[in-house]
């Protein structure tokens, strides 16, 4: 998964992802962006999978680890960004 971020003060002004793999990666991916539209890149920090979670309502145990995947590659993606 990839995560791309237009970002502007440190708010996230627009967010799309690229995913190879099962229908719980793009499920996670996409929820994960419109989570973050308009968000600072603090509050994008402190996500975790259970938000991702919450946001879909329902995903079987066995994506939940698609949910922390996307977690994991936003936080990547800010942390790429910060070194710039």
């Amino acid at each position: 998964m990839e995560i791309f971020l237009k970002i502007k003060s440190d708010v996230i002004t627009n967010a799309k992802f690229q995913a190879i793999g099962c229908a719980g990666s793009f499920t996670s991916g996409s929820a994960l962006t419109k989570m973050i539209n308009g968000k600072t890149l603090n509050d994008c920090e402190k996500l975790d999978e259970n938000d991702i979670l919450n946001h879909l309502g329902a995903m079987p145990v066995q994506k939940v680890h698609c949910a922390r995947l996307a977690v994991l590659t936003l936080k990547k993606a800010i942390e790429q960004y910060e070194k710039k």
